[in-house]
Protein backbone atom coordinates (compact mmCIF):
# COMPACT_ATOMS: atom_id res chain seq x y z
CA UNK A 1 0.00 0.00 0.00
CA UNK A 2 1.54 2.86 -1.34
CA UNK A 3 1.68 6.51 0.56
CA UNK A 4 -0.70 9.62 -1.08
CA UNK A 5 1.85 12.21 -2.85
CA UNK A 6 1.82 15.32 -1.11
CA UNK A 7 1.01 16.95 -4.41
CA UNK A 8 -2.67 15.56 -4.52
CA UNK A 9 -3.71 18.79 -2.81
CA UNK A 10 -2.78 21.11 -5.72
CA UNK A 11 -4.46 19.13 -8.32
CA UNK A 12 -8.14 20.70 -7.47
CA UNK A 13 -6.51 24.45 -7.44
CA UNK A 14 -5.09 23.83 -10.86
CA UNK A 15 -8.46 22.03 -12.22
CA UNK A 16 -10.22 25.54 -10.90
CA UNK A 17 -7.46 27.77 -12.21
CA UNK A 18 -7.58 26.56 -15.50
CA UNK A 19 -11.50 26.07 -15.66
CA UNK A 20 -11.69 29.83 -14.94
CA UNK A 21 -8.95 30.48 -17.46
CA UNK A 22 -10.67 29.01 -20.49
CA UNK A 23 -14.33 29.96 -19.09
CA UNK A 24 -12.92 33.84 -19.07
CA UNK A 25 -11.43 33.23 -23.15
CA UNK A 26 -14.84 32.04 -23.90
CA UNK A 27 -17.01 34.79 -22.26
CA UNK A 28 -14.31 37.18 -23.88
CA UNK A 29 -14.59 35.59 -27.02
CA UNK A 30 -18.48 35.52 -26.79
CA UNK A 31 -18.54 38.90 -26.28
CA UNK A 32 -16.83 39.86 -28.88
CA UNK A 33 -18.52 37.85 -31.39
CA UNK A 34 -22.30 39.59 -29.54
CA UNK A 35 -20.91 42.91 -30.15
CA UNK A 36 -19.33 42.49 -33.78
CA UNK A 37 -23.26 40.71 -34.46
CA UNK A 38 -24.69 44.05 -32.64
CA UNK A 39 -22.50 46.20 -34.93
CA UNK A 40 -23.67 44.10 -38.30
CA UNK A 41 -27.18 44.29 -37.38
CA UNK A 42 -27.00 47.91 -37.02
CA UNK A 43 -25.65 48.40 -40.16
CA UNK A 44 -27.36 45.99 -41.87
CA UNK A 45 -30.97 47.73 -40.71
CA UNK A 46 -29.37 50.54 -41.97
CA UNK A 47 -28.39 49.37 -45.35
CA UNK A 48 -31.81 48.02 -45.81
CA UNK A 49 -33.66 51.77 -44.63
CA UNK A 50 -31.49 52.85 -47.28
CA UNK A 51 -32.32 50.60 -49.81
CA UNK A 52 -36.44 50.97 -49.31
CA UNK A 53 -35.77 54.57 -49.09
CA UNK A 54 -34.02 54.91 -52.38
CA UNK A 55 -36.90 52.34 -54.33
CA UNK A 56 -39.77 54.33 -53.00
CA UNK A 57 -37.60 57.57 -54.17
CA UNK A 58 -37.28 55.65 -57.68
CA UNK A 59 -41.18 55.27 -57.52
CA UNK A 60 -42.07 58.83 -57.00
CA UNK A 61 -39.14 60.07 -59.32
CA UNK A 62 -40.81 58.00 -61.79
CA UNK A 63 -44.20 59.48 -61.45
CA UNK A 64 -43.43 62.60 -61.04
CA UNK A 65 -41.40 62.86 -64.61
CA UNK A 66 -44.34 61.51 -66.52
CA UNK A 67 -46.67 63.95 -65.02
CA UNK A 68 -44.11 66.28 -66.18
CA UNK A 69 -44.08 65.05 -69.28
CA UNK A 70 -47.89 65.63 -69.66
CA UNK A 71 -48.24 68.94 -68.11
CA UNK A 72 -45.20 70.87 -68.51
CA UNK A 73 -45.14 74.26 -66.63
CA UNK A 74 -42.63 76.22 -65.42
CA UNK A 75 -42.68 76.36 -61.82
CA UNK A 76 -45.00 75.41 -58.87
CA UNK A 77 -47.14 77.66 -56.71
CA UNK A 78 -49.46 76.26 -54.13
CA UNK A 79 -53.13 78.04 -53.57
CA UNK A 80 -54.65 76.01 -50.91
CA UNK A 81 -54.29 72.48 -51.57
CA UNK A 82 -54.04 73.17 -55.81
CA UNK A 83 -51.59 73.52 -57.77
CA UNK A 84 -51.68 76.73 -60.03
CA UNK A 85 -49.68 76.42 -63.11
CA UNK A 86 -49.02 78.80 -66.23
CA UNK A 87 -49.05 76.67 -69.20
CA UNK A 88 -46.90 76.86 -71.81
CA UNK A 89 -47.33 75.45 -75.80
CA UNK A 90 -48.67 71.58 -75.45
CA UNK A 91 -50.86 69.80 -77.88
CA UNK A 92 -51.86 67.71 -75.45
CA UNK A 93 -54.33 70.70 -73.38
CA UNK A 94 -56.94 72.10 -75.12
CA UNK A 95 -57.77 75.63 -73.75
CA UNK A 96 -59.49 78.52 -75.07
CA UNK A 97 -57.62 81.07 -76.56
CA UNK A 98 -59.37 83.85 -74.11
CA UNK A 99 -57.68 81.52 -71.31
CA UNK A 100 -54.64 83.18 -69.37
CA UNK A 101 -54.45 79.81 -66.34
CA UNK A 102 -56.09 76.73 -65.81
CA UNK A 103 -56.29 74.43 -62.66
CA UNK A 104 -54.11 71.10 -63.95
CA UNK A 105 -52.78 67.82 -61.98
CA UNK A 106 -50.17 68.95 -59.76
CA UNK A 107 -47.09 66.45 -59.77
CA UNK A 108 -46.86 66.80 -55.92
CA UNK A 109 -50.55 65.32 -55.91
CA UNK A 110 -49.25 62.33 -58.25
CA UNK A 111 -45.76 61.81 -56.68
CA UNK A 112 -46.72 62.38 -52.65
CA UNK A 113 -44.94 62.03 -49.73
CA UNK A 114 -46.62 59.69 -47.16
CA UNK A 115 -46.23 60.05 -43.15
CA UNK A 116 -43.08 61.86 -42.21
CA UNK A 117 -41.57 61.48 -45.15
CA UNK A 118 -39.66 64.96 -46.79
CA UNK A 119 -39.48 65.21 -50.30
CA UNK A 120 -36.58 67.94 -52.12
CA UNK A 121 -36.67 68.78 -55.47
CA UNK A 122 -33.56 70.54 -56.98
CA UNK A 123 -33.83 71.97 -60.68
CA UNK A 124 -30.75 71.93 -62.70
CA UNK A 125 -30.35 75.09 -61.25
CA UNK A 126 -29.75 74.50 -57.68
CA UNK A 127 -33.36 75.53 -56.76
CA UNK A 128 -34.39 73.60 -53.97
CA UNK A 129 -38.04 72.75 -53.09
CA UNK A 130 -39.45 71.56 -49.69
CA UNK A 131 -42.72 68.80 -49.31
CA UNK A 132 -44.33 67.03 -46.89
CA UNK A 133 -47.77 65.02 -46.87
CA UNK A 134 -48.48 66.09 -42.88
CA UNK A 135 -47.98 70.01 -43.70
CA UNK A 136 -44.99 70.52 -41.44
CA UNK A 137 -42.63 72.65 -42.34
CA UNK A 138 -38.99 71.62 -42.89
CA UNK A 139 -37.35 74.75 -43.89
CA UNK A 140 -34.54 74.48 -41.39
CA UNK A 141 -33.54 71.12 -43.37
CA UNK A 142 -29.98 71.14 -44.33
CA UNK A 143 -29.59 71.45 -48.24
CA UNK A 144 -28.34 68.10 -50.01
CA UNK A 145 -24.76 68.16 -50.00
CA UNK A 146 -24.49 65.70 -53.18
CA UNK A 147 -27.14 67.30 -55.27
CA UNK A 148 -24.58 67.84 -58.04
CA UNK A 149 -23.91 64.24 -58.57
CA UNK A 150 -27.44 63.74 -58.72
CA UNK A 151 -27.97 66.10 -61.37
CA UNK A 152 -25.14 63.95 -63.41
CA UNK A 153 -26.96 60.98 -63.20
CA UNK A 154 -25.74 59.40 -60.12
CA UNK A 155 -27.48 58.30 -56.74
CA UNK A 156 -26.84 59.92 -53.34
CA UNK A 157 -27.28 58.39 -49.70
CA UNK A 158 -26.53 60.59 -46.45
CA UNK A 159 -27.78 61.45 -43.26
CA UNK A 160 -28.75 64.52 -41.29
CA UNK A 161 -30.24 66.12 -38.33
CA UNK A 162 -33.21 68.01 -37.96
CA UNK A 163 -35.69 68.81 -34.89
CA UNK A 164 -33.31 66.75 -32.83
CA UNK A 165 -33.91 63.58 -34.88
CA UNK A 166 -31.38 61.69 -37.26
CA UNK A 167 -32.50 61.49 -40.60
CA UNK A 168 -32.32 59.52 -43.36
CA UNK A 169 -31.65 60.55 -46.95
CA UNK A 170 -31.61 59.51 -50.51
CA UNK A 171 -31.50 61.65 -53.97
CA UNK A 172 -32.01 60.21 -57.23
CA UNK A 173 -32.50 62.07 -60.57
CA UNK A 174 -35.30 63.10 -62.74
CA UNK A 175 -35.16 61.86 -65.97
CA UNK A 176 -37.17 63.31 -69.19
CA UNK A 177 -36.63 61.73 -72.37
CA UNK A 178 -33.39 60.19 -71.28
CA UNK A 179 -31.83 63.70 -69.71
CA UNK A 180 -31.52 64.95 -65.92
CA UNK A 181 -34.03 67.57 -65.78
CA UNK A 182 -33.94 68.05 -61.63
CA UNK A 183 -32.96 65.64 -58.61
CA UNK A 184 -35.63 64.62 -56.08
CA UNK A 185 -34.60 63.80 -52.51
CA UNK A 186 -36.67 61.64 -50.31
CA UNK A 187 -36.34 61.87 -46.45
CA UNK A 188 -37.09 59.70 -43.51
CA UNK A 189 -36.50 60.36 -40.00
CA UNK A 190 -34.90 56.88 -38.17
CA UNK A 191 -37.16 55.20 -35.72
CA UNK A 192 -36.86 56.29 -32.25
CA UNK A 193 -36.13 52.67 -31.51
CA UNK A 194 -33.52 53.11 -28.29
CA UNK A 195 -35.91 51.08 -25.94
CA UNK A 196 -35.82 48.20 -28.84
CA UNK A 197 -32.02 48.68 -29.36
CA UNK A 198 -31.10 48.61 -25.37
CA UNK A 199 -33.52 45.46 -25.22
CA UNK A 200 -31.61 43.77 -28.35
CA UNK A 201 -28.41 44.34 -26.41
CA UNK A 202 -29.74 42.87 -23.24
CA UNK A 203 -30.82 40.23 -24.88
CA UNK A 204 -27.47 39.75 -26.32
CA UNK A 205 -25.45 39.78 -23.40
CA UNK A 206 -28.06 37.22 -21.66
CA UNK A 207 -27.45 35.20 -24.23
CA UNK A 208 -23.48 35.58 -24.02
CA UNK A 209 -23.65 34.97 -20.07
CA UNK A 210 -25.88 31.95 -21.04
CA UNK A 211 -23.23 30.78 -23.44
CA UNK A 212 -20.37 31.38 -21.06
CA UNK A 213 -22.43 29.86 -18.30
CA UNK A 214 -22.88 26.61 -20.00
CA UNK A 215 -19.42 26.82 -21.69
CA UNK A 216 -18.34 26.83 -18.39
CA UNK A 217 -19.62 24.01 -17.13
CA UNK A 218 -18.92 21.70 -20.44
CA UNK A 219 -15.04 23.22 -19.91
CA UNK A 220 -15.43 21.73 -16.17
CA UNK A 221 -16.89 18.92 -16.46
CA UNK A 222 -14.08 17.86 -19.58
CA UNK A 223 -11.31 18.98 -17.49
CA UNK A 224 -12.48 16.53 -14.32
CA UNK A 225 -13.00 13.92 -16.56
CA UNK A 226 -9.36 14.50 -18.56
CA UNK A 227 -7.60 15.56 -15.01
CA UNK A 228 -9.23 12.30 -12.95
CA UNK A 229 -7.04 9.55 -14.85
CA UNK A 230 -4.11 11.93 -15.70
CA UNK A 231 -3.87 12.62 -11.55
CA UNK A 232 -3.72 8.97 -11.30
CA UNK A 233 -0.87 8.60 -13.86
CA UNK A 234 0.82 11.37 -11.74
CA UNK A 235 0.39 9.76 -8.51
CA UNK A 236 1.62 6.06 -10.58
CA UNK A 237 4.92 8.20 -11.64
CA UNK A 238 5.53 9.56 -8.02
CA UNK A 239 5.32 5.65 -7.29
CA UNK A 240 7.88 4.95 -9.87
CA UNK A 241 10.03 7.82 -9.19
CA UNK A 242 10.04 6.30 -5.34
CA UNK A 243 11.23 2.93 -7.20
CA UNK A 244 7.98 1.19 -6.96
CA UNK A 245 7.63 -0.20 -10.32
CA UNK A 246 4.25 -1.83 -10.06
CA UNK A 247 1.68 1.03 -9.32
CA UNK A 248 -1.87 0.65 -9.55
CA UNK A 249 -3.44 2.36 -12.98
CA UNK A 250 -7.27 2.08 -14.07
CA UNK A 251 -7.82 -1.15 -16.34
CA UNK A 252 -11.11 0.07 -17.49
CA UNK A 253 -11.08 0.98 -20.82
CA UNK A 254 -11.27 4.51 -21.98
CA UNK A 255 -13.31 6.31 -24.73
CA UNK A 256 -10.24 9.07 -24.90
CA UNK A 257 -7.47 7.16 -27.43
CA UNK A 258 -4.82 9.42 -26.81
CA UNK A 259 -5.31 8.59 -22.86
CA UNK A 260 -5.36 4.91 -23.50
CA UNK A 261 -2.47 5.39 -25.35
CA UNK A 262 -0.36 7.14 -22.52
CA UNK A 263 -1.83 4.49 -20.13
CA UNK A 264 -0.12 1.93 -22.53
CA UNK A 265 2.79 3.17 -22.84
CA UNK A 266 3.08 4.18 -19.11
CA UNK A 267 2.51 0.46 -18.44
CA UNK A 268 5.20 -0.75 -20.93
CA UNK A 269 7.43 1.68 -19.33
CA UNK A 270 6.94 0.49 -15.50
CA UNK A 271 6.89 -3.11 -16.82
CA UNK A 272 10.39 -2.34 -18.91
CA UNK A 273 11.29 -0.77 -15.95
CA UNK A 274 10.40 -4.16 -13.48
CA UNK A 275 12.44 -5.99 -16.20
CA UNK A 276 15.54 -3.85 -15.77
CA UNK A 277 15.70 -3.25 -12.48
CA UNK A 278 15.63 -7.43 -11.96
CA UNK A 279 18.38 -7.82 -14.68
CA UNK A 280 20.04 -5.19 -12.53
CA UNK A 281 19.91 -7.73 -9.75
CA UNK A 282 21.16 -10.80 -11.34
CA UNK A 283 23.79 -9.54 -12.97
CA UNK A 284 24.98 -8.44 -9.26
CA UNK A 285 24.67 -11.67 -8.37
CA UNK A 286 25.77 -13.26 -11.80
CA UNK A 287 28.52 -10.64 -11.38
CA UNK A 288 29.39 -12.02 -8.22
CA UNK A 289 28.82 -15.02 -8.47
CA UNK A 290 31.34 -15.58 -11.66
CA UNK A 291 34.20 -13.46 -10.00
CA UNK A 292 33.41 -15.51 -6.86
CA UNK A 293 34.24 -18.61 -8.12
CA UNK A 294 37.45 -18.48 -9.91
CA UNK A 295 38.42 -15.87 -7.01
CA UNK A 296 37.77 -18.88 -4.23
CA UNK A 297 39.55 -21.58 -6.44
CA UNK A 298 42.60 -19.39 -7.40
CA UNK A 299 43.13 -17.78 -3.63
CA UNK A 300 42.44 -22.20 -2.09
CA UNK A 301 45.56 -23.42 -4.56
CA UNK A 302 47.97 -20.41 -4.31
CA UNK A 303 47.52 -20.89 -0.74
CA UNK A 304 48.22 -24.42 -1.21
CA UNK A 305 51.55 -23.95 -3.31
CA UNK A 306 52.80 -20.99 -1.11
CA UNK A 307 52.19 -22.94 1.80
CA UNK A 308 53.78 -26.00 0.75
CA UNK A 309 50.65 -28.59 0.68
CA UNK A 310 51.51 -29.14 -2.81
CA UNK A 311 55.09 -29.53 -3.98
CA UNK A 312 56.22 -30.93 -7.72
CA UNK A 313 54.09 -31.49 -10.31
CA UNK A 314 50.76 -31.22 -8.43
CA UNK A 315 51.80 -27.76 -7.51
CA UNK A 316 52.72 -26.80 -10.97
CA UNK A 317 49.43 -28.09 -12.33
CA UNK A 318 47.36 -25.57 -9.27
CA UNK A 319 49.34 -23.21 -10.94
CA UNK A 320 48.18 -24.19 -14.47
CA UNK A 321 44.56 -23.99 -13.42
CA UNK A 322 45.13 -20.53 -11.46
CA UNK A 323 46.38 -19.46 -14.66
CA UNK A 324 43.14 -20.82 -16.97
CA UNK A 325 40.67 -19.06 -14.58
CA UNK A 326 42.73 -15.82 -13.97
CA UNK A 327 42.22 -16.36 -18.03
CA UNK A 328 38.28 -16.41 -17.75
CA UNK A 329 38.00 -14.04 -15.60
CA UNK A 330 39.95 -11.51 -17.98
CA UNK A 331 37.41 -12.44 -20.55
CA UNK A 332 34.58 -11.56 -18.90
CA UNK A 333 35.81 -8.38 -17.99
CA UNK A 334 36.77 -7.76 -21.49
CA UNK A 335 33.23 -8.76 -22.91
CA UNK A 336 32.01 -6.06 -20.88
CA UNK A 337 34.15 -3.37 -21.30
CA UNK A 338 33.96 -4.56 -25.14
CA UNK A 339 30.23 -4.05 -24.78
CA UNK A 340 30.15 -0.76 -23.39
CA UNK A 341 32.77 0.22 -25.44
CA UNK A 342 30.13 -0.62 -28.67
CA UNK A 343 27.86 0.91 -27.01
CA UNK A 344 29.24 4.23 -26.34
CA UNK A 345 30.47 4.09 -30.42
CA UNK A 346 33.76 3.96 -29.10
CA UNK A 347 34.96 1.06 -31.03
CA UNK A 348 35.18 1.17 -34.55
CA UNK A 349 35.61 -1.82 -37.29
CA UNK A 350 38.46 -2.23 -39.87
CA UNK A 351 36.81 -3.19 -42.85
CA UNK A 352 38.81 -5.61 -45.02
CA UNK A 353 37.28 -8.11 -47.84
CA UNK A 354 37.06 -11.56 -45.81
CA UNK A 355 36.93 -14.64 -47.48
CA UNK A 356 33.94 -15.67 -45.19
CA UNK A 357 34.38 -19.63 -46.36
CA UNK A 358 37.77 -19.74 -45.75
CA UNK A 359 36.87 -17.83 -42.20
CA UNK A 360 33.95 -20.16 -41.52
CA UNK A 361 36.30 -23.47 -42.38
CA UNK A 362 39.10 -22.27 -39.90
CA UNK A 363 36.41 -21.53 -37.44
CA UNK A 364 35.04 -24.76 -37.47
CA UNK A 365 38.30 -26.82 -37.17
CA UNK A 366 39.54 -24.54 -34.38
CA UNK A 367 35.98 -25.32 -32.64
CA UNK A 368 36.31 -29.29 -32.99
CA UNK A 369 39.33 -29.32 -31.05
CA UNK A 370 37.52 -27.61 -27.83
CA UNK A 371 36.19 -30.19 -24.82
CA UNK A 372 33.35 -28.28 -25.26
CA UNK A 373 32.47 -29.42 -28.61
CA UNK A 374 33.78 -32.92 -28.44
CA UNK A 375 30.06 -33.90 -28.30
CA UNK A 376 28.94 -31.30 -31.61
CA UNK A 377 29.00 -32.46 -34.91
CA UNK A 378 29.78 -29.09 -36.61
CA UNK A 379 29.11 -28.52 -40.36
CA UNK A 380 29.60 -26.12 -42.98
CA UNK A 381 27.22 -25.68 -46.06
CA UNK A 382 28.85 -22.94 -48.38
CA UNK A 383 28.12 -22.75 -52.20
CA UNK A 384 31.00 -23.63 -54.52
CA UNK A 385 32.86 -19.94 -55.84
CA UNK A 386 34.24 -17.71 -52.99
CA UNK A 387 32.11 -15.90 -50.73
CA UNK A 388 34.20 -12.57 -50.41
CA UNK A 389 32.09 -9.50 -47.85
CA UNK A 390 33.30 -6.59 -46.29
CA UNK A 391 34.06 -6.73 -42.66
CA UNK A 392 36.16 -6.80 -39.70
CA UNK A 393 37.93 -10.32 -40.09
CA UNK A 394 38.09 -10.91 -36.16
CA UNK A 395 34.64 -9.81 -35.27
CA UNK A 396 33.07 -11.75 -37.72
CA UNK A 397 35.13 -14.65 -36.26
CA UNK A 398 33.55 -13.39 -32.24
CA UNK A 399 30.11 -13.25 -33.88
CA UNK A 400 29.81 -16.85 -35.78
CA UNK A 401 31.84 -18.43 -32.52
CA UNK A 402 29.29 -16.89 -30.36
CA UNK A 403 26.71 -18.35 -32.12
CA UNK A 404 27.94 -21.66 -31.90
CA UNK A 405 28.94 -21.77 -28.26
CA UNK A 406 25.48 -20.51 -27.62
CA UNK A 407 23.65 -23.63 -29.75
CA UNK A 408 25.98 -25.74 -27.39
CA UNK A 409 25.26 -24.33 -24.27
CA UNK A 410 21.44 -24.80 -25.67
CA UNK A 411 22.37 -28.77 -25.61
CA UNK A 412 22.66 -29.12 -29.50
CA UNK A 413 24.56 -32.22 -30.77
CA UNK A 414 24.22 -30.93 -34.36
CA UNK A 415 25.01 -27.40 -35.64
CA UNK A 416 25.03 -26.17 -38.96
CA UNK A 417 26.41 -22.95 -40.48
CA UNK A 418 25.21 -22.40 -43.58
CA UNK A 419 26.34 -19.32 -45.80
CA UNK A 420 24.68 -17.81 -49.41
CA UNK A 421 24.83 -14.92 -51.35
CA UNK A 422 21.16 -13.03 -51.65
CA UNK A 423 21.34 -10.05 -53.35
CA UNK A 424 23.85 -7.31 -52.26
CA UNK A 425 24.22 -8.81 -49.09
CA UNK A 426 25.61 -12.79 -47.58
CA UNK A 427 23.31 -14.64 -45.14
CA UNK A 428 25.12 -16.89 -42.67
CA UNK A 429 22.43 -19.18 -41.01
CA UNK A 430 23.55 -21.15 -37.62
CA UNK A 431 21.46 -23.73 -37.49
CA UNK A 432 20.78 -26.14 -33.95
CA UNK A 433 19.08 -29.17 -32.59
CA UNK A 434 19.20 -27.58 -29.24
CA UNK A 435 16.10 -27.31 -26.72
CA UNK A 436 15.54 -23.80 -28.02
CA UNK A 437 14.26 -20.47 -26.61
CA UNK A 438 10.74 -20.43 -24.57
CA UNK A 439 8.88 -17.93 -26.15
CA UNK A 440 8.49 -15.26 -22.80
CA UNK A 441 12.32 -15.19 -23.30
CA UNK A 442 12.00 -14.51 -26.59
CA UNK A 443 11.54 -10.63 -26.78
CA UNK A 444 14.70 -10.14 -24.04
CA UNK A 445 17.14 -12.49 -26.01
CA UNK A 446 19.19 -9.30 -27.02
CA UNK A 447 19.28 -7.40 -23.91
CA UNK A 448 22.15 -6.67 -22.07
CA UNK A 449 22.97 -9.39 -19.11
CA UNK A 450 19.68 -11.10 -20.14
CA UNK A 451 21.06 -14.96 -18.91
CA UNK A 452 17.13 -16.91 -19.09
CA UNK A 453 15.64 -19.19 -17.37
CA UNK A 454 17.04 -19.85 -13.67
CA UNK A 455 18.84 -22.89 -15.11
CA UNK A 456 20.46 -21.24 -17.57
CA UNK A 457 21.85 -18.78 -14.86
CA UNK A 458 23.62 -21.88 -12.85
CA UNK A 459 25.80 -21.47 -16.07
CA UNK A 460 28.78 -19.19 -16.91
CA UNK A 461 28.57 -16.13 -19.16
CA UNK A 462 27.06 -12.38 -18.13
CA UNK A 463 24.17 -12.24 -20.99
CA UNK A 464 26.11 -10.37 -23.28
CA UNK A 465 27.08 -13.13 -25.86
CA UNK A 466 23.48 -12.24 -28.15
CA UNK A 467 23.62 -8.18 -27.44
CA UNK A 468 27.69 -7.97 -28.24
CA UNK A 469 26.93 -9.65 -31.25
CA UNK A 470 24.56 -7.74 -32.65
CA UNK A 471 26.65 -4.65 -31.81
CA UNK A 472 29.16 -6.00 -33.46
CA UNK A 473 27.05 -6.99 -37.06
CA UNK A 474 25.31 -3.78 -36.96
CA UNK A 475 29.26 -2.05 -36.71
CA UNK A 476 29.94 -4.55 -39.83
CA UNK A 477 26.64 -2.83 -41.90
CA UNK A 478 24.61 -5.81 -40.96
CA UNK A 479 22.40 -7.32 -38.98
CA UNK A 480 21.83 -10.07 -36.26
CA UNK A 481 18.05 -11.58 -35.80
CA UNK A 482 16.54 -14.52 -34.81
CA UNK A 483 14.94 -16.01 -37.58
CA UNK A 484 13.03 -19.26 -35.58
CA UNK A 485 13.07 -21.16 -32.36
CA UNK A 486 11.00 -24.13 -31.47
CA UNK A 487 12.00 -27.12 -28.70
CA UNK A 488 13.49 -29.13 -31.95
CA UNK A 489 15.88 -26.45 -32.75
CA UNK A 490 16.95 -22.60 -33.35
CA UNK A 491 18.35 -20.60 -36.46
CA UNK A 492 19.92 -16.88 -35.99
CA UNK A 493 20.77 -15.41 -38.94
CA UNK A 494 23.36 -12.82 -39.77
CA UNK A 495 23.29 -10.55 -42.88
CA UNK A 496 26.63 -8.77 -44.08
CA UNK A 497 27.09 -6.52 -47.01
CA UNK A 498 28.50 -8.39 -49.89
CA UNK A 499 31.94 -6.81 -51.52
Amino acid sequence: MFTKPQTQPQTMPMLRFWTWRYALILFITLLIVSLIAGVWITSNANRQSYEVLQARAEQLADSYARVMTLYPFSGPAQTQGSIRTEVRANPAVKVSPSTTSVNIISPIEVARPLGDEMMQIVNRQGNLDTYSSSGAQYDNAERPGGYAAVLKGQTDRESFSLNDRTWLRVGVPLMDRGSVIGALYLSTPTPDNAEQTRQTYVIAVLITLGLALGGWTAIYLLLRKLTRPLRQLANAALQVADGHYAPVLPVAPMKERELMQLFTSFNEMTSRLRQLDQMRTDLLAGVSHELRTPLTSIRGMVQAVHGKVVTGGEANEFLEISLEETKRMQKMIDDMLEFSSLEAGAVHSERTTVDLSLLVTHLVQQLSSLPACANVRVETVLPAETIRLLGDQGQLKQMLMNLIMNSTAAGSTSITVHAYPLGSMIHVDVKDNGSGIRESEVPHIFERYYRGDSRRKKKQGLGLGLPLSRLLAQANGGELALQETSPKGTVFKLTLPAV
